[in-house]
Formats: C-alpha cells, sequence, structure tokens
C-alpha cells in the first residue's frame, strides 16, 4: 500500500442505548467494537478515524456517551458527521468539539495531506438529505489545495430505489459542477449501508458499508441483511487518485506466500 494519510471511515453505527439489539437481531455495539479491534489490529494505525453519521440510532445520548467512551479506548483523532438518525443537539453536548468552527451545516477540518470538507445533509424529522444554494456557495469558498468531501447522504444514485428515494437533493447538480471545476480529490458519504464506489462529476466517490447490517442489493421492497459489516480504509496522497480498500469487520488468518 502506498504512503500517504490513512483515513478509516465508518458509517452507520446505529448504536443502541442500551446494547439493546436493533430489529431484535442486529448487535450494533457489537459490531462497532470489532471494527474498532480489527483497526487497532492494523500494523499502521490510520491517522484519523471518520464517522459519516447515523451514529446512534436515535438521539439517545447513552448511545453516544457510549461511543465516546470507545473513542477515548481507541485513541486515534477523530472526525464525526450526524446522519438522518442522529441528533445534532445532542452529539454536540456529549462531543462539544464536534461542530467548533463550522458555518452552519459546513465545517472542515486541515489535515497534513490537504482539507477535509464536512457537510451535515441531515433534515431534522426526514430520513432524506439536502444541500442548499448558500450551503454550495460556502463550499466552494473553502476549496484550497487538495480537497476530500464527507456527507452523509449520498448527492447521487447508488442504484437501489429505496435508498435513492431518500438519498440526498437540492442543489446536488450544482454541488457536483463546482466540486468538479475544483479538481475536489475524493468523495465520502455513508447512509446506504453498503460499499458502493463510483464518479460524482469526475471525482471518485465512496459509500462506506455499516460494520452492522447492511441493506440489501435485490430484495426489491427497501430491506435489510445480515451480510458481513466492514469499513473503508482512505489512502489519502494528494495529486494521485484517491485509494479506498474494503475491509471486514472480522479479520480473518494471514497465510504468508511461501518464497
Amino acid at each position: 500500500m502506498m504512503q500517504g494519510m490513512w483515513i478509516a471511515h465508518l458509517s452507520d453505527l446505529h448504536l443502541t442505548a442500551d446494547d439493546q439489539p436493533l430489529y431484535g437481531r442486529v448487535y450494533t455495539r457489537s459490531a462497532f467494537c470489532l471494527a474498532l479491534e480489527r483497526i487497532a489490529g492494523l500494523k499502521r494505525q490510520p491517522d484519523l478515524l471518520l464517522l459519516t453519521g447515523d451514529l446512534a440510532n436515535g438521539a439517545d445520548g447513552r448511545a453516544y456517551r457510549f461511543l465516546q467512551q470507545q473513542l477515548i479506548q481507541l485513541g486515534l483523532p477523530f472526525c464525526l458527521l450526524p446522519g438522518n438518525h442522529d441528533g445534532r443537539e445532542t452529539m454536540a453536548e456529549v462531543f462539544p468539539g464536534a461542530f467548533a468552527g463550522w458555518q452552519g451545516r459546513v465545517g472542515y477540518l486541515d489535515l497534513p495531506e490537504g482539507r477535509l470538507l464536512l457537510l451535515d445533509t441531515s433534515v431534522p424529522g426526514k430520513e432524506w438529505g439536502s444541500v442548499t444554494k448558500d450551503e454550495v456557495a460556502r463550499l466552494e469558498g473553502l476549496l484550497q489545495g487538495p480537497v476530500l468531501l464527507a456527507m452523509h447522504h449520498p448527492p447521487f444514485a447508488v442504484g437501489i430505489p429505496g435508498m435513492d428515494r431518500i438519498a440526498c437533493r437540492g442543489e446536488v447538480q450544482s454541488l457536483g459542477q463546482r466540486l468538479g471545476q475544483r479538481g475536489v480529490e475524493g468523495l465520502l458519504c455513508g447512509h446506504v449501508h453498503r460499499h458502493v464506489s463510483t464518479c460524482f462529476h469526475g471525482i471518485p466517490a465512496q459509500v462506506a458499508p455499516s460494520p452492522a447490517h447492511q441493506i440489501a442489493l435485490d430484495a426489491g421492497p427497501l430491506a435489510y441483511t445480515l451480510e458481513p459489516g466492514g469499513f473503508l480504509l482512505h489512502d489519502w496522497e494528494p495529486g494521485r487518485h484517491l485509494i479506498s480498500h474494503y475491509l471486514p469487520v472480522q479479520a480473518a488468518p494471514v497465510h504468508v506466500y511461501a518464497e
């Protein structure tokens, strides 16, 4: 693997308040802990942990406090975005610095390799997301140097009708045109509970899976499945294409080829 900046990208944790299983069968806390164990076991540790929304399954402070405890134990720098199942106010209470310096729903984090732009696409009480004309303008004003953009709702179709109905709405085409014209090097999303890879106005775009349950790809009606959970590891070195790897939450034995 090339030696850029490593960003471990998790999304859609759906942590429950008291470790009760989601839908009576999805143990989201256990799945998240497995993902963190996998990350902790990497020989090279990520430089940043990016969590792109739906961190809690409802705005319950107990779920966010559990998340806080686990992140402290992991000991890596982290960055949080809300999703449609989160409560931004409750997140801000548990993580006071989460939205420091933001302009409305737009923020950024300057990293050694470049700038990570952050867009909160959540709409209170709605499953779909949005981006406004003013937010596109704010983002454009922050496009300085090498840039990645992170948001919860993908601004493009993923081929699952039930998820495409609750994707990002509003000024998505204007967003794509501005980002493409300015050479943004990657778009990182969540929401879909599957790993999806595509291009958006010429920009490499990656959707992270959930560590827990996945959205079924071809079930017809919107449905979830207990296919193995996972996360993404992005290798970002400005000036070359973003390299992204999918890792399942549970590691398997490694067998060295005989020389």
